[in-house]
């Protein structure tokens, strides 16, 4: 079983002959014999990092590598400016499968114009399958603060929930031919709405909806301190996601939802609208109250759990 770095033919080939540079913040970047990047920012730097470790497609692997830490980033009200991604992989892998993983997280990066600047590579007997850690640098355009939700607060989702977790399960379900399969895996990055919606005072906080679906990101930008009442009939969940979930016994309020931004307004009128006249469908979902988080009409409190998706994947690997 092969272990260790790649050879210097491997590094140029796969990794380093990949990278192209269109930020003008970007000093140094990855380079054969170089264990930094240097980026000159001047303004609040915002970073985030997060890994995958599912077991997904490689080309899926380097896509959400980006989309989920350029969300992070963009949830806070910032601009992503670069990424540094480790990359560790099993012995029985070719260093063309780090090139395929390479390829799809420049192609993403580039669509985000966000630069990739540095990380690393490796075989280890560590892992099973492939798994990155990515981290994303960005800029503040207006640091939201998740502190800044009020009782009162409108919520509010872009775009449908489940895409993320449903291109997963489309994959694994080899049905990667229906329609809605492109439309979920085009549509997993929040950027272009954060950029919209920071330039409004009224928006108090920005959560990207990531594991356990749009009932946990309330739970989570809530914690302990506040509560929510969240109408179920109001969720946009469209007709693809709910056939599935049914054939499968999944919850969709509590799949993996990168892709839909949750956020909190004191008045939804004018953000609803730039995101309307942008093309970003956005819906109003409940509203910010004391207590606990519940859906209208039960008492039962909702609370950060498990991603329905692992249920999923549990029956079917």
């Amino acid at each position: 079983m092969r272990l260790g770095k790649l050879t210097t033919d491997e590094l140029k080939r796969y990794v380093l002959d990949k990278l192209h540079h269109t930020r003008s913040e970007v000093v140094l970047s990855a380079a054969e014999g170089e264990d930094c990047a240097a980026l000159r920012l001047q303004d609040l730097i915002l970073l985030s990092s997060d890994p995958i470790t599912a077991e997904l497609p490689l080309q899926s692997l380097g896509e959400l590598s980006v989309h989920i830490n350029c969300n992070d980033i963009a949830a806070n009200g910032g601009e992503p400016v670069a990424l540094m991604s480790t990359i560790i992989v099993p012995g029985h892998c070719s260093a063309a499968d780090i090139g395929v993983i390479m390829d799809s997280l420049v192609r993403t990066a580039d669509s985000l114009c966000v630069d990739v600047v540095g990380g690393h590579t490796e075989y280890s007997d560590c892992v099973v399958r492939p798994i990155t850690c990515t981290t994303a640098i960005g800029v503040a355009r207006r640091l939201m603060d998740k502190s800044a939700l009020r009782v009162g607060d409108r919520l509010a989702v872009t775009k449908a929930l489940g895409m993320e977790g449903m291109s997963i399960i489309l994959e694994m379900l080899g049905m990667t031919d229906v329609s809605e399969y492109a439309q979920y895996k085009n549509g997993l990055s929040v950027v272009p709405e954060s950029r919209i919606l920071t330039a409004f005072d009224e928006v108090s906080v920005m959560h990207d909806i990531t594991e356990g679906g749009v009932l946990g990101a309330v739970a989570e930008i809530c914690g302990t301190r506040i509560g929510a009442v969240i109408d179920e009939k109001k969720l946009p969940i469209d007709a693809c996601t709910r056939d599935i979930c049914a054939r499968y016994g999944i919850d969709p309020r509590r799949l993996l939802s990168s892709g839909s931004m949750l956020f909190a307004a004191s008045d939804m009128r004018r953000p609803l609208q730039a995101l309307h006249d942008a093309g970003i469908p956005a819906t109003e979902i409940g509203e910010v109250t004391d207590g606990a988080v519940r859906l209208m009409g039960s008492e039962a409190i909702i609370r950060v759990q498990r991603d329905a998706l692992y249920d999923f994947t549990e029956r079917h690997t």
